[in-house]
Order: C-alpha cells, then sequence, then structure tokens
C-alpha cells in the first residue's frame, strides 16, 4: 500500500488591480484623492472551471474639512461579497475608514498619512447545496471539517491600520505605504472553537512619470504576506495621450505585471475625463496551468470622480 500526503492551500482573494484599489488595502489611501471618488471592481476567478470564485467591490471616499482646496482627514466606506461556489459560501465585508494627514512642505505637495479603519465580516454558508453528505454529517462519520466552524462563528471583526507617503507634481505622482490587518479567523483544525488570530500586511509602492509629449510611464510593486503564504507583485505601464492636445490628461495604458509563483497578468487601462476603467487576464503560471481545467481570471474595475477637478498636478492612475 503506497500513502501520498498532498498539502493543500486554500486562498484569501486579492485583486490583480490593487494599484487603482488602494483604498481597499490601505486606511491612509482614504480622502486625499484629487476629487471625491466611486470605486467598484469585479472579479471572476478560475472560471473555467465553473464558478468557484466571484468578488464583487464598492467603495467610496471622501475628503472632510477641506480648504483651498486642501483637506487634512478623509473617510471612506469599502464593501466586499466573496462568493465561492456559486454562492454556497459567502463572505461579506463593510468597512469604515479615517485618515489624517500631515502636510511636509509649504507647497503641500509632499504628505504622510496615518489610517485607521474597522471591519465588520459576515459569513455564511448554504449547508443545503453541499452535495458529499457521506463525508459531512456533523464530523460524526470521519472528522469535522472546516466547513464546519463557519456556522460558529459568523461574524468577525478586523482592526486595520496603515501609513502613506505621498508626492505629486505637474511631472510625477509617488505614493509608498503599508498596512497590517489584525484577522480574526475560523481555524483549519479538526477542532471546534478554534480560531487563529493573525496579522496580515501589505506593503505598496507607486509612481507614474510624465514624459515625451505628455505620455507616461507608471510603475506598481507590493508584498503581501498572508496566512497562506507570502508573494510579491509587481510591473508597469505606459500611458498614451488619446489625443494630441498638450494640456489633456486623457490616457490609454497598457501594460503587464507579474505575481511570483503565480501568474503573469495582461493589463489594459483607461483615463477618460472622470472615468478609470481597467481589465486584467490572469495567465497562470504556477502547476495549475499544467491541467486539463484551463482556469481563467478576469478583473474588471472602474472609478469616477464626483466633484470637478482641483488641482493643476498629474492626474495618476494611482490618484
Amino acid at each position: 500500500m503506497l500513502i501520498i500526503s498532498v498539502r493543500l492551500y486554500a486562498q484569501t482573494p486579492y485583486t490583480s488591480q490593487i494599484f487603482t484599489a488602494t483604498n481597499f488595502c490601505n486606511p491612509a489611501g482614504v480622502g486625499f484623492g484629487v476629487d471625491n471618488q466611486f470605486q467598484t471592481f469585479y472579479r471572476s476567478q478560475f472560471s473555467g472551471v465553473g464558478e468557484p470564485y466571484k468578488t464583487i467591490g464598492v467603495g467610496a471616499d471622501f475628503a472632510l474639512f477641506r480648504k483651498e482646496g486642501y483637506n487634512n482627514f478623509g473617510m471612506g466606506f469599502q464593501g466586499m461579497s466573496e462568493q465561492i461556489l456559486n454562492g454556497i459560501l459567502k463572505t461579506n465585508t463593510i468597512t469604515v475608514s479615517i485618515a489624517d494627514r500631515i502636510y511636509l512642505n509649504k507647497l503641500k505637495t509632499s504628505n504622510i498619512a496615518l489610517g485607521i479603519s474597522s471591519t465588520l465580516i459576515t459569513r455564511n454558508l448554504d449547508r443545503s447545496a453541499l452535495t458529499f453528505g457521506d463525508q459531512y454529517n456533523s464530523g460524526r462519520l470521519f472528522n469535522t471539517t472546516s466547513l464546519e466552524t463557519v456556522g460558529n462563528f459568523p461574524t468577525r471583526y478586523s482592526t486595520n491600520a496603515g501609513i502613506m507617503y505621498s508626492f505629486v507634481s505637474p511631472e510625477s505622482y509617488l505614493q509608498l505605504g503599508g498596512s497590517t490587518f489584525y484577522i480574526n479567523r475560523s481555524s483549519t483544525s479538526q477542532t471546534y472553537g478554534k480560531v487563529d488570530q493573525i496579522f496580515q500586511f501589505i506593503g505598496t509602492l507607486n509612481y507614474e512619470r510624465l514624459y515625451d509629449d505628455n505620455k507616461t510611464i507608471l510603475f506598481h510593486a507590493d508584498y503581501q504576506n498572508r496566512l497562506e503564504t507570502e508573494y510579491f507583485y509587481f510591473g508597469a505601464a505606459l500611458g498614451l495621450p488619446m489625443n494630441n492636445l498638450i494640456d489633456n490628461q486623457n490616457r490609454m495604458y497598457f501594460g503587464c505585471f507579474y505575481r511570483t509563483k503565480d501568474a503573469i497578468v495582461p493589463y489594459v487601462g483607461m483615463i477618460y475625463n472622470k472615468y478609470k476603467i481597467g481589465l486584467t487576464y490572469d495567465v497562470y503560471q504556477s502547476n495549475m496551468a499544467m491541467s486539463s481545467l484551463h482556469p481563467q481570471t478576469f478583473e474588471f474595475s472602474l472609478s469616477t470622480y464626483l466633484t470637478h477637478r482641483l488641482s493643476e498636478n498629474l492626474r495618476s492612475l494611482f490618484n
């Protein structure tokens, strides 16, 4: 008799366009853009093997106590719904974030922001849709499964904190920051009631620079340390003006990113008037790509500004 042991890793959902969803991963980024804004994204993950993962996110952030085009305080609201196996397992989160900004020069082009947020997390498991009843029998036949713990702790809270340095000028835009998340999660061990208290960390670098008659080049890199694993995500994109006017800031973006040991991610995006649109497709390079299932992952993002433009500095994809 041959016994083979294989370690299987699950995941917490992530986004391939984290560079346009900074407010979802760092509370220090809320309320400090050129304008108040509304954001949304939709991610269909592994759609080539049915509908195992779907992630939908919506968010809005606002400047507080604005004076002469500047503000020191910001507030944001984010909601996210993660649906697994056609909604058999749903995880919904609501986050409220506030941030304070400290200017480092008289021109107010350089600042450090500190942010905190609190997240309410609810999970719901549709047990009637589970079909492996001979193994799933309240843990009495074999062992308890990780799905057993979902009903015991349906509501959790996460406390989050972040810091962000920003620099903006007519020619460039820079963000450098990090955030930590205190997660109260169900344990995957074969016990009832045990939970893992764990910190997760995200570090982010965004940089875009103007060159050669209104073209731009941007770079993004982030590091994520999660319960399941840690990885780097990095890449670049070229922004091309949509007409030849010098003061035009509408651009098309073409780029590519790489998530270590997982996927190459081509990206197409656009800034047009008050809107930002992005589309990515994950080309997997892991062992999953060797299977006959051919998983496909698409992600679409949309942002719009809620007020009139107040700054003559570079209008960046990150801002």
